[in-house]
């Protein structure tokens, strides 16, 4: 009985490489055993992650996502909201592939790699985070240079991949460096309260394509995310501050604070848009994170 795999495609991933690869992908999965199904991504049509596991997942053994991390994002929400414990490979082909390096501890992977994951069938269970009724699978951040992600227009991430981030950072500088929020916020039971440019939850030893030393030795699988604060600058000297902070790893309550957390609460004083795994997060005043432990089931060599 050959083993049945579903193949989620997203072709718009990243610089639209994922097609290249397509004929390799299948091949190997085909020479040794598995029955592969095909759908591509497709929204406009009604082709959707949540569409497609909700209506066939059941007739498959595991699931292999071919996309970026807002890919992954859709196919774990599903999963999660439907309770649904279906291994599932991640074959990585976004502009930054945040969490590939976390999960596969190295910036690629080789499409003959995660097929080999996917045929040796050893899983390993990790923790996704909740943002009130949604899940994240690696970040969930709020304030300046979050959107970047989801507002880079897509003809500039196919021509230049994770460059055309970096350029709409860089064109967002003179209006979210004056970003600021009141937060109030109680994490494991530690109440802060303060102004701040920016905030993460994160369980990614990358986020935006950068390596920090802060969130450098996150593991997926060990009931705790990483909180990073960054203060609202009061100056020009004080954003190099932050600037500097973030880059060595280090952390103060002047510039860049940093926690374990297992659970976290927010408060705003205005609607406050947030950014879930590059994905457009909705807005809110008040916000409850928690670590959803061992929740999904992928497949690795780790």
């Amino acid at each position: 009985m050959r083993r049945k795999i579903l193949v989620l495609v997203n072709a718009n991933a990243g610089q639209g490489n994922v097609s290249k690869s397509l004929y390799e992908i299948v091949r190997l999965l085909s020479e040794n055993g598995c029955e592969v199904t095909i759908y591509p991504i497709i929204p406009s049509s009604g082709l959707t992650s949540e569409t497609i596991i909700q209506q066939r997942g059941n007739d498959f053994e595991s699931i292999l996502v071919c996309g970026g991390d807002g890919t992954m994002h859709h196919v774990i929400n599903v999963l999660a909201k439907n309770d649904m414990d279906l291994p599932i490979g991640y074959l990585p082909f976004g502009s930054t592939n945040d969490f590939a390096k976390t999960l596969y501890r190295r910036d690629r992977v080789s499409v003959r790699d995660v097929c080999r994951h996917v045929l040796a069938g050893r899983t390993k269970k990790y923790d996704i985070g909740a943002l009130n009724d949604e899940f994240f699978n690696y970040v969930a951040c709020f304030g300046a240079f979050t959107k970047v992600s989801y507002t880079t227009p897509r003809d500039m991430k196919n021509a230049l991949g994770y460059g055309a981030y970096v350029l709409n950072m860089i064109a967002m500088i003179p209006e979210d460096i004056n970003y600021v929020r009141h937060v109030r916020f109680i994490h494991d039971g530690i109440r802060e309260e303060g102004d701040f440019l920016a905030g993460f939850v994160s369980n990614s030893i990358s986020v935006a394509g950068i390596r920090n030393p802060l969130i450098g030795r996150s593991e997926i699988d060990d009931g705790y995310f990483e909180l990073t604060m960054i203060q609202h600058p009061e100056n020009p000297l004080d954003a190099a501050g932050i600037g500097s902070e973030l880059l060595s790893g280090a952390s103060s309550d002047h510039y860049v604070r940093h926690w374990r957390v297992k659970s976290l609460q927010m408060e705003f004083d205005e609607n406050t848009p947030w950014t879930m795994d590059g994905e457009d997060g909705r807005n809110f005043r008040s916000v409850k994170i928690e670590v959803v432990p061992k929740k999904i089931s992928i497949y690795t060599d780790r």
